[in-house]
């Protein structure tokens, strides 16, 4: 997967920051807790072993009174890719050990088929973190 859908979601809600949030609630997930701030990050790691050991993904880390109470990750899907699956937990435990707070992943989809592969291919455990995959066919249309 190439990381460019995620650099141009980071350089929108870099500019925007509550693009992160109207994208959040197109998920199913809870409402999010009350904040009073956004702050938006790119986030990598390395896979080795994969064609493409380099994985970008966007954070959006909300606080109030200066205390994250919640991070959102995203990340953009063509078609399943088990080493992008395989990203998603490290994202999530690696945000949620260095930002202390509940995280919840989402998942951009090109189709329902695609998402319905990323809600069956995550498994997260109680670690207090969530992936929730929303379509979004005009956003990663044709690609």
């Amino acid at each position: 997967m190439s990381i460019e859908y995620n650099e141009l979601l980071a350089m929108l809600m870099e500019t925007r920051p509550e693009f992160a949030t109207e994208l959040y609630n197109c998920t199913d997930g809870p409402d999010l807790p009350d904040y009073d701030s956004i702050t938006v990050s790119r986030r990598t790691i390395t896979l080795p072993d994969h064609p493409n050991p380099l994985r970008v993904c966007v954070a959006a880390a909300y606080s109030k009174d200066g205390e994250r109470v919640i991070a959102l990750l995203f990340d953009a899907v063509l078609q399943p890719d088990p080493a992008q699956a395989d990203a998603w937990l490290r994202f999530m435990t690696e945000a949620q050990r260095t930002l202390s707070c509940m995280v919840a992943f989402v998942v951009l989809c090109r189709d329902a088929k695609t998402a319905d592969w990323a809600l069956t291919s995550t498994t997260v455990g109680d670690i207090g973190c969530y992936v929730l995959p929303v379509v979004i066919p005009s956003l990663l249309a044709n690609a």
